[in-house]
């Protein structure tokens, strides 16, 4: 299941909310029908949270099914908050607080910027239980912002190569394809929230983007 949609006329719905196939996330002050749209689509409970006092959480946080990490600047409420659900919860200790577009990745593997130290690395792998590499995509550093995954598949930014495409399909354990979003963003991330059951779109993304986003996620 693919949908459009906007947050508040905003079609960078990516940097605002974040699913993984047991539950969702989205801000505090979400519009009730975004709320919906998020259970309906991606088929998951839906919780409201802030992270680090921002209304950005697809951009603050990086999750999979096992666990989430996020930035130390982060509120110990926040925190608590999600120490209530049935996930791992890691804080890392960085100047970084966007982690979520710093970090692509599904339950068999990670891809995080080569901005992260190495302690910060291993406190991923733990947390998230899967192995994290530390690498560019495509010459970007948001790694996150540049690509989105699931377990059934991943969607990269254009300017990726194919001999990288090859090596994300070998971290991640899925097929991957280079792809587009709200009119020809390659940081696909930014518009789409997705999960194994479905995907939200920005509402400007046009037919053919949609059709790569729905065969690159295994939606159809």
């Amino acid at each position: 299941m693919i949908q459009l949609i906007a947050y508040n006329k905003n079609p960078n719905i990516g940097v605002i909310g974040k699913s993984n196939d047991k539950f969702a996330f989205v801000p505090v002050i979400c519009p009730p029908s975004f709320a919906s749209a998020v259970s309906d689509t991606m088929g998951v409970e839906v919780h409201r949270i802030n992270i680090c006092g921002t209304f950005l959480i697809g951009a603050m946080l990086a999750m999979n099914n096992k666990g989430a990490v996020l930035s130390g600047h982060a509120y110990k409420e926040e925190i608590n908050e999600m120490k209530k659900l049935d996930i791992n919860v890691g804080v890392v200790k960085e100047k970084f607080t966007a982690l979520g577009n710093l970090v692509l990745l599904n339950d068999n593997g990670a891809i995080a910027s080569k901005l992260f130290g190495k302690k910060t690395i291993a406190t991923m792998e733990d947390v998230l239980d899967c192995e994290v590499e530390a690498r560019d995509i495509g010459g970007f550093r948001a790694v996150g912002s540049a690509g989105v995954a699931t377990n059934k598949g991943a969607l990269v930014h254009p300017m990726v190569s194919e001999e990288e495409l090859k090596w994300i399909e070998d971290i991640l354990k899925v097929d991957a394809d280079i792809g587009t979003v709200n009119r020809g963003v390659g940081f696909v991330r930014t518009g789409i929230i997705a999960n194994k059951n479905g995907a939200l779109v920005g509402n400007e993304t046009t037919g053919p983007e949609i059709a790569r986003i729905e065969d690159s996620l295994g939606l159809l």
